[in-house]
C-alpha cells in the first residue's frame, strides 16, 4: 500500500458521506469522471483530488452555503477509485 492509499483508508468523513462515496466507487469510470473532476489536466491525479476534497470538506466544516455533498461524494469516491488502482 502506498502512503497515499494509507491516507486515503485512514481519512475521517460522516458515516453517510464514505458509505455513498464507496458505493459511487464502484462504479467509478475514470474516462469521464476525471475530466469532469479535473479538466484537461490528469496529472498528480491523487494530489489534485486530495486538495480537492480538502477544500470541499474545510467547505462542509465551515457550513457554507456552496458546499455541495453530491460533488463532495464525487471526489471521494474518484480518490478511492484512483487510490485503489494505485495500490
Amino acid at each position: 500500500m502506498t502512503k497515499e492509499s494509507a491516507e486515503i483508508v485512514n481519512i475521517r468523513r460522516p458515516k453517510i458521506l464514505m458509505q455513498a462515496a464507496r458505493i459511487c466507487a464502484k462504479g467509478y469510470r475514470r474516462e469521464t469522471m476525471l475530466p469532469h473532476l479535473l479538466g484537461a489536466n490528469t496529472t498528480r491525479v491523487l494530489a489534485q483530488l486530495k486538495a480537492q476534497e480538502k477544500d470541499m470538506e474545510d467547505e462542509r466544516q465551515a457550513r457554507i452555503s456552496t458546499y455541495s455533498p453530491q460533488a463532495h461524494v464525487e471526489v471521494l469516491s474518484a480518490l478511492m477509485a484512483e487510490s485503489n488502482k494505485a495500490a
